[in-house]
Parts: C-alpha cells; sequence; structure tokens
C-alpha cells in the first residue's frame, strides 16, 4: 500500500468490490480488459490468455484494444512460441510465482532475440509487459497480461496488480464452480424432463424456496409462491419422515404422482412428482422405441394439443417439442400428426386413447 495515494487505493477498492459482484465469466472478464484494469494500471495493450504449451491449438487470447492485426496475422505464431516467454516458462517452474515483469529475467536485448518478440511483439509494439496469474495447471497457464510501447512497469504497477491477484483467484474460481454447477443443474433439468418428473423444495408451510422442471405448471402453481391448498395441506397434515408418501391428483397435465422426501434440513421438504400418463403404453414405447417424454409429446399430439400447448403442459419450449416430434416422425415412420395419431392408435385397436 506504501506505493499507492489514499485516491489510488480508494479506487483500489472500488474496483475490488466490483469484482465480486459478478455472475458471468465473460463480463467479468471484458469489464476487467476494458475497465478495471486500464483505470489501476494504464497499458497500451491488456489481454487475457490461456496459454496450453502441449496443445497450442487450445490457446486463447482476448486482446484489448483489438488488433485485427494480431488474431489474423501474429496470433498463430504466438501459439508456436509462447513457450519462450520468460513469464511462462518461470511460472510453470514456481506455483507461488508472483506478479513479475520481463525485464526482472531479461534485459531488453535478450528480450529483443527472441523468436517471441521478433515475430510477434516487435510487430504489436510490445516493449514492456507484466502478468499476474490467475490460475496453473501442469503445461497451462492463465493469465492476464499489461503491455506498453515505451515505459517500464513500475513498484507501484506491481504492487497493485499483487494486491488484487488473490481477488481474481477468488472470483474466477468461484464463477467457474457456479458455471459447474450450473451445468449439473441443466443436466439435471433434463434428465427430470426426459423421465416426465419434477422437483420442488419447500418450507413445512408450503412456501416454494425452489424447483425444477414443469412441477408448478403440472400442480396449476403459476407465479405463486406457495403451493396450492390441497397439496400444502397434505403436507402439514402428514409430517414428513424418512418413509417417503405419496399423493394422487389429476390436474390439466394429466395423473401426478408427488412424493414427499426429508431432507438434510429441517426447514426444507423435497417434493418429487412423477406423470403417470406419460405417454403411450408399454407395448408401444418398445415398438417404437420412443423415450418417455416422446411419449408424452406423441400422447398429447393424439389428444389434438398444439405445440404451443404441449410445451405449456410438459414445461417445456415449442422448439423442443417441434424437435421431439421430428424424432417421433422419423422413429415411428410417419411424416404428420395424423398419420401419427392413425399408426398409434392401430397398435392398441382395442382401446380409445392411449393406455396410461
Amino acid at each position: 500500500m506504501k506505493h499507492l495515494s489514499p485516491d489510488e487505493y480508494a479506487l483500489f477498492l472500488d474496483c475490488v468490490r466490483e469484482l465480486h459482484s459478478f455472475r458471468d465469466m465473460s463480463a467479468l472478464r471484458l469489464w476487467l480488459l476494458e475497465t478495471a484494469l486500464p483505470k489501476l494500471v494504464p497499458s497500451d495493450w491488456i489481454s487475457y490468455n490461456e496459454v496450453d504449451l502441449l496443445n497450442p491449438a487450445n490457446t486463447l487470447a482476448i486482446l484489448k484494444p483489438e488488433s485485427p492485426v494480431f488474431f489474423q496475422q501474429l496470433f498463430p505464431r504466438f501459439r508456436e512460441v509462447a513457450h519462450q516467454h520468460p513469464l511462462i516458462t518461470r511460472q510453470l517452474q514456481s506455483p507461488n510465482f508472483p506478479v513479475h515483469k520481463i525485464s526482472d529475467f531479461l534485459s531488453q536485448a535478450d528480450y529483443h532475440r527472441l523468436a517471441l518478440y521478433q515475430e510477434v511483439y516487435r510487430h504489436l509494439g510490445v516493449e514492456y509487459q507484466i502478468a499476474a496469474t490467475i490460475k496453473l495447471e501442469p503445461a497451462r497457464i492463465t493469465a492476464f497480461a499489461l503491455s506498453r510501447r515505451q515505459k517500464d512497469y513500475t513498484e507501484r504497477d506491481r504492487a497493485v496488480l499483487e494486491m488484487l491477484r488473490p481477488h481474481l483467484v477468488v472470483a474466477f474460481n468461484h464463477l467457474a464452480l457456479a458455471g459447474e454447477c450450473q451445468a449439473v443443474m441443466e443436466s439435471a433439468a433434463m434428465a427430470l424432463h426426459e423421465l416426465a418428473a419434477a422437483t420442488i423444495i419447500v418450507n413445512p408451510l408450503g412456501r416454494i424456496l425452489y424447483h425444477v422442471g414443469p412441477a408448478l405448471d403440472w400442480i396449476g402453481a403459476g407465479d405463486s409462491h406457495f403451493l396450492p391448498g390441497e397439496i400444502s395441506d397434505w403436507i402439514k397434515h402428514h409430517p414428513h419422515n424418512s418413509t417417503a408418501r405419496s399423493l394422487h391428483l389429476t390436474s390439466a397435465a394429466g395423473k401426478i404422482e408427488i412424493r414427499a422426501m426429508p431432507t438434510t434440513s429441517s426447514g426444507r421438504i423435497l417434493l418429487v412428482l412423477t406423470l403417470k400418463n406419460s405417454g403411450v403404453s408399454v407395448p408401444a414405447a418398445s415398438t417404437f422405441g420412443l423415450t418417455p417424454r416422446e411419449h408424452e409429446v406423441a400422447r398429447w399430439v393424439c389428444e389434438g394439443k398444439s405445440n404451443a400447448e404441449i410445451a405449456a403442459i410438459l414445461g417445456i419450449s415449442p422448439r423442443t417439442v417441434h424437435k421431439h416430434l421430428e424424432h417421433i416422425f422419423e422413429r415411428v415412420g410417419v411424416e404428420s400428426r395424423v398419420a401419427l395419431t392413425i399408426r398409434l392408435l392401430d397398435q392398441h385397436p382395442q382401446a380409445d386413447g392411449f393406455v396410461v
């Protein structure tokens, strides 16, 4: 902090506060490159780099201000000679590598002899550079690099980046973890959709805390924060325990089974909903090889529902319904909704509709 004036330190704190407010990795990177880092450490160029020495084709760079010349002519060569970069090579040898400048390791003359300089940085005008690493893996490094044409970075600049770097590491790790969690949740939601199932987490009073899949549409909760009265009363009068309980009811979506499952929190109850009339009958499923979700779409098509209506019932988009229909038509061997209905009902001439 001795290198910063009170105003500079106040600016640094403002940047740190905003840094931890981001929920999107791309937006965070762009803000750092275009707003935060230029204010804290003025530079001619600032780049975000993911350098993969084993697979150079996987190397990524985002440069601000943007340089068409760099990416069209110089970047392919940068990937090939990145292993010469003194900050990269020394970082890979020391996991606790602090913020450093190229001039910490090479004289200007030695730097100019590198192919990295002669074939890449010279054409861009990079004479001085300082870098802060935020992630290190075997033969792979993620870092922010700041570059200048005419004046090397000072100890004040180094101090700012040294203070900022731990915050960058935490922010990027949190967003990466959040992205992984979101991917898991999306996969779980897709699996639930395919199995004609959904979940709701509620408190003992029936207040909806979280839901995955089309559960709220199935039970007619809409935008309500609470479960419908029948389900809420059932929860209140049947305290949940280690044994799953079931409630069966009928809604516009069809016959629904709701099971109440205990969670690790006494203030939360997990409701698992299953749409029981989940498509065509088992014989038809084995005949055409339809998935559970395709069963559902086919059933509603045969009952005369439009794509928009089916989407609302199943809690998916009309586009997804359309894609399911394409697969169904291909598997059943038809080209229209009418032909699909005739074909499926022909499989069950004893029934007026689908067996559920």
